[in-house]
């Protein structure tokens, strides 16, 4: 039977078309028994009008409606620009890395100028920004590091990165980089909040306090900041006595002067009387004087090595402190 279509035919409505719209049809026939995939069964098998909208242009496939070859017509999204070599960790790396502790290596000297802190790529990221600045251009801002890798890789030589420690919980990554800032100097400490200090600085800071007993009026005489010299030779002489406290016979006078370098107790030496310090170039005799004693070994073991910081008070120390006696009935560590 000719099921070739009359001329004067109306194109049948295809499900989905606007009411009213005439739609442009091409027939599209297909095996006996098969269904067109993408199309409603309700319509009946070939060959019946499928919808259009424009003529394709000669060689153009046909896309039917429903076909998932629609897919290849739509433009492909472009592809993210390959990172520059050397900024980026390989695939899989970032999961094993944790928190990590990273250096920047001027390749110039070898020496590190900048420590930071991070997770996946973060250790790429300050080249990355400083490269794309074009060269020539000054950076306003404080992170000077910037500014710091343009100029080293000038002659063309990258900047490297260095991986210190990694494995790290955060608070294990912040301790690591805050200690080696501090060790390397690298000027981060305000950020970082430094506590690089010597180490008698640290002990006396952490040292027992002394407490003096009122049955023990003392004296002390600071000879100078920590390591100063503190032989006896050395320490009794200076001192700017007021002349009342030099007689040992007055219930108001030292009996022990206490030899103090920093705010650590370095001797204790009981007072056997006081005399007119000699004349020295570093401190003119008049008005000063020296004591006389031997040193106490009951009160040295009492106090050797403790701190005094808290009868010192605030800002620069005063080079002569009574604690019970002298001008202070009560002089008590604050």
């Amino acid at each position: 039977m000719d099921t070739a279509p009359r001329a004067d035919a109306t194109p049948t409505a295809v499900l989905g078309d606007v009411p009213g719209a005439r739609v442009a049809a091409r027939h599209v026939s297909t095996s006996a028994g098969a269904d067109l995939p993408g199309v409603p069964t309700a319509v009946g098998r070939g060959p019946w009008p499928v919808p259009t909208i424009g003529e394709p242009a000669l060689g153009q496939p046909i896309v039917l409606a429903g076909d998932r070859t629609a897919d290849a017509a739509t433009p492909a999204t472009p592809a993210e620009p390959a990172a520059a070599p050397g900024t980026r960790f390989p695939p899989g790396v970032r999961g094993k890395l944790g928190a990590y502790v990273y250096l920047l290596v001027d390749p110039r000297t070898g020496r590190p100028f900048y420590v930071g802190r991070g997770t996946g790529d973060r250790c790429h990221r300050h080249v990355e920004r400083a490269r794309a600045v074009p060269d020539g251009t000054t950076r306003s801002g404080k992170f000077t590091a910037l500014d710091r890798i343009s100029e080293a890789e000038a002659d063309g030589r990258p900047v490297r990165v260095d991986i210190l420690r990694y494995g790290l919980t955060p608070a294990e990554a912040r301790l690591v980089e805050a200690s080696v800032s501090d060790a390397l100097a690298l000027g981060q400490e305000t950020r970082l909040g430094s506590r690089r200090r010597p180490a008698v600085e640290i002990g006396a800071e952490l040292a027992r306090r002394a407490r003096f007993k009122r049955s023990h009026p003392v004296v002390l005489l600071r000879v100078g900041p920590h390591g100063a010299d503190t032989a006896y030779e050395r320490a009794r002489h200076g001192w700017r006595i007021g002349q009342r406290w030099v007689d040992t016979t007055s219930p108001r006078s030292p009996r022990w002067a206490v030899v103090v370098a920093g705010d650590l107790v370095d001797a204790v030496y009981r007072i056997d009387s006081w005399e007119p310090s000699p004349a020295t170039d570093a401190r003119p005799g008049a008005g000063r004087w020296s004591f006389v004693g031997e040193p106490d070994d009951e009160l040295g073991s009492r106090y050797v090595g403790r701190s005094v910081a808290g009868y010192l008070g605030g800002g620069i120390p005063a080079p002569v402190t009574y604690v019970w006696c002298g001008p202070h009935w009560v002089n008590t560590a604050q």
